[in-house]
């Protein structure tokens, strides 16, 4: 629906071409001319009017000072309303006509976020204002990283970040800016796991052993016998049995790369077919190289892929830190709901990109090669650890738990059937920077 103005100003800009063409036409042909006949402005926004051809003689007229002033062709725009700015040279006149719109600005005010990202070599314009009759004075805390114009245009120099303040003779604003990496290139392969070997090669996996619940009160005992864990057909086997062994009902597999592979961002991707049967538990995540000596979960843990026999089509993703992890029971977490998942082969994996907002890391979840989850580092809280240790070595761990904490209920009778977790390849990709 137009407003009330709106309407205004469509025919206020209308009878602007029907004045230039007919009635506003001098009687007598004119050699004077100005090189815009109508304005549209903002309260507190200047133009600059110029004749043709050039004079020194000129007297410029508003026909109304409280809407727009005039000052040798400058115009500034002071409320909202209509005014019409005269140009003469002796007997010759030509005229603008300008349309103000807004309310006036008393105070400095930032028209941009206060939060800027620009890659290295680009720029940015910031946009303020002030009051009328004050300028605005520009300065960047460390120029070597970006500048700043006197019109706001930033200019990033190198990585890393710097700070615009704003100064007009009575405020300050800041703007933080952000100077990320210009990264250019395509994902390339630089490790795949595919499995085609006749055993395990404990040259990139090492088996996890044991009971005791693994900090989730699980049921399982992990062992490292072919009836948890195999190759077959080129696909990793990790089957979960209903077996007394070791004073537990269950037993199961987990192997991780600790100290053998790990890596530091990109695409991450797994081929995994998930079992059923409730009480089933697997999992594809990661934890920090440095879990020895910082421990969890200082280190971080990065869960790619989890899933629960007793909600056959939910996929979970997560991630814990020291700040926030599960033992607080506030950890970032993200969930999708997908069929067929079960017995059905299927690509887990994550984006896991540097400085890829704000100077931020990103961390995208995906199925299938479709985005389904994304978690930001924190900007207030860049490359500190106990909030993102997402910026060092991480390693792979692959398991099938039975119950506990996330579990839930075990159905006995699912393991009268087949519990496996079948992986067909694990790929890393990073970017080749060009």
């Amino acid at each position: 629906m137009k407003t009330p103005f709106n309407i205004f100003k469509s025919a206020f800009l209308v009878s602007i071409g029907l004045c230039l063409l007919i009635s506003c036409k001098p009687d007598t042909p004119t050699s004077l001319s100005l090189n815009k006949s109508a304005l549209q402005m903002e309260v507190g926004d200047r133009e600059t009017l110029e004749v043709s051809p050039a004079s020194d003689k000129v007297v410029w007229k508003s026909s109304d000072d409280k809407v727009a002033t005039v000052f040798y062709g400058v115009v500034t725009a002071m409320s909202a309303g209509t005014a019409t700015i005269t140009a003469t040279v002796e007997q010759q006149s030509v005229e603008c006509a300008v349309l103000v719109t807004g309310e006036a600005v008393t105070e400095l005010t930032l028209l941009s976020d206060k939060n800027i990202e620009v890659k290295k070599g680009d720029s940015a314009q910031i946009k303020a204002k002030t009051a009328i009759g004050r300028s605005i004075q520009w300065f960047s805390s460390d120029e070597q990283v970006a500048t700043v114009s006197q019109t706001g245009l930033v200019k990033a120099l190198s990585e890393g970040q710097a700070k615009i303040t704003l100064y007009d003779g009575y405020s300050q604003l800041t703007v933080q800016v952000i100077v990320s990496k210009q990264i250019e290139g395509e994902y390339k392969l630089v490790w795949a796991e595919e499995f085609d070997g006749p055993e395990l090669d404990l040259n990139t996996w090492t088996y996890e052993t044991g009971g005791g619940g693994w900090g989730n009160r699980e049921s399982q005992y992990y062992t490292s016998r072919k009836e948890n864990i195999r190759i077959e057909d080129g696909q990793l086997i990790i089957q979960a049995r209903k077996e007394k062994y070791e004073n537990n009902e269950y037993t199961s597999a987990r192997i991780k790369t600790l100290g053998k592979k790990s890596f530091t961002y990109g695409k991450i991707e797994a081929r995994i077919s998930l079992p059923a049967g409730g009480g089933s538990w697997p999992a594809f995540w990661m934890m920090g190289e440095n879990y020895p000596t910082a421990h969890w979960p200082l280190c971080g843990e990065l869960d790619i892929m989890e899933h629960v026999g007793n909600q056959p089509s939910m996929i979970s993703y997560a991630l814990h830190t020291s700040i926030k992890n599960g033992s607080r029971g506030n950890n970032w977490s993200a969930r999708t709901n997908q069929d067929g998942i079960e017995g059905e082969y299927h690509v887990y994996g994550i984006r896991w990109e540097e400085s890829e907002h704000f100077g931020c890391d990103r961390i995208t979840f995906t199925f299938d090669g479709v985005d389904k989850a994304t978690r930001l580092e924190e900007l207030e809280h860049i490359d500190d650890p106990i909030y993102w240790p997402f910026n060092k070595p991480f390693f792979f761990i692959l398991n099938v738990a039975v119950g506990g904490n996330f579990g839930g209920t075990i159905d006995p009778n699912a393991f009268n059937k087949d519990v496996m977790m079948k992986v067909d390849w694990i790929h890393v990709y990073q970017i080749e920077v060009k």
